[in-house]
């Protein structure tokens, strides 16, 4: 990832307004200012909130008046509004299935289980930022929804210059999950997909998912989560916080609003806050990496996962598809439904020192 740095220059100021111009998801909005010694350089942020529409890491070093903000910032960034509910998915073993990740980061010490599903590939040995982060962003000691939840995770090749192949890793991790499940006497709860497959592959993924559940093990991935959930980003003002699309979502809702059932599937879903989040990074093991305003729905799945793994951890027998309902059910805020933990298990009846873990949720 280093060698991202050196493959733009930075501009003469760096603004908000600048960083918002750039397109989202691009080598450039995501590693310019990282690892970067911004001291001597122009910089017009005057509020945490400006600060936070920037992506930057623990190695960012800002001009004098801003450090302290921006170290503010990337712990800010760890409180994760996701989780108020204060259960850590405890005792709940969750799965992550990505690209390879440094095993020696402190976010994960003495929790992690590493599994390589293609012993001996040639593209295990390099590391990617993508796994890392949604590793941090659902289980992480400091970052996670669940940050006592017990993570396998499961290293697939960095290798995608053939995309239907790499999809074809990702089913694989699917059957050495089920193979897992049936070898341990403490299953994988959850599963963790950040992405999709071919269509090709969505009647084996489909099957796949079904043996899962037979082992008692949810698939949360962009087929399960995109049918119920979308990022979104927010606004915050002192104590006020205003949700809203960002620009890429807007552009998709407008290129999607005139297709037959669009506009009810969009107004049906549960909206998770996703940006504005730090997460653990691959550059060194105590590095942390701020991610700015952009909702991306890989960064929404795993929170999603780790709330499901907080509800388990209260509720053992809750099956995924209550949890979607009990999600729809909190209220709404400047017209989305939000999710919120605390609604969450108010809308099933589920304080934790009041729970019959056999009974099925009549939602």
């Amino acid at each position: 990832m280093k060698g991202y740095l050196s493959m733009f220059d930075l501009p003469d100021r760096i603004t908000a307004e600048y960083y918002d111009s750039l397109e989202m998801f691009t080598v450039e909005s995501i590693w310019q200012l990282c690892d970067r010694d911004l001291s001597e350089r122009k910089v017009d942020i005057s509020s945490e909130e400006e600060l936070s529409e920037l992506c930057f890491d623990t190695g960012t070093v800002f001009p004098q008046r801003l450090q302290e903000m921006a170290e503010h910032v990337l712990q800010d960034g760890k409180r994760n509004m996701l989780n108020t509910c204060g259960l850590t998915g405890k005792g709940i073993k969750v799965a992550m299935i990505d690209k390879p990740i440094r095993l020696d980061h402190i976010e994960f010490e003495g929790r992690l289980k590493y599994i390589e599903v293609l012993p001996g590939h040639p593209d295990n040995e390099d590391t990617y930022f993508h796994g890392i982060t949604c590793a941090g962003l659902m289980s992480g000691a400091t970052c996670g929804v669940a940050p006592e939840s017990e993570l396998v995770f499961f290293a697939i090749p960095n290798k995608t210059d053939n995309l239907e192949e790499y999809w074809g890793f990702q089913l694989e991790a699917l059957k050495k999950i089920i193979e897992y499940n049936h070898k341990n006497e403490i299953p994988i709860r959850v599963v963790c997909l950040p992405a999709g497959f071919a269509k090709s592959q969505l009647e084996l993924r489909s099957e796949l998912e079904k043996q899962l559940l037979e082992t008692g093990c949810v698939l949360i991935d962009a087929v399960n989560f995109g049918r119920n959930f979308k990022g979104i980003d927010y606004v915050k003002n002192n104590d006020k916080i205003e949700y809203k699309l960002n620009k890429w979502q807007i552009d998709d809702y407008e290129r999607n609003k005139h297709r037959d059932g669009f506009v009810e599937y969009f107004n049906s879903v549960c909206f998770v806050p996703s940006p504005r989040r730090t997460a653990p990074g691959d550059f060194s093991n105590t590095e942390f990496i701020h991610w700015s305003k952009a909702a991306s729905e890989s960064w929404t799945m795993p929170q999603v996962a780790g709330a499901y793994a907080c509800c388990l951890q209260a509720y053992p027998n809750l099956q995924y598809d209550d949890f979607v309902k009990m999600c729809k059910r909190c209220p709404k805020k400047d017209g989305f439904t939000i999710l919120d933990m605390k609604k969450v298990l108010e809308a099933g009846a589920l304080l934790p020192d009041g729970i019959d873990a056999g009974t099925k949720l009549k939602i």
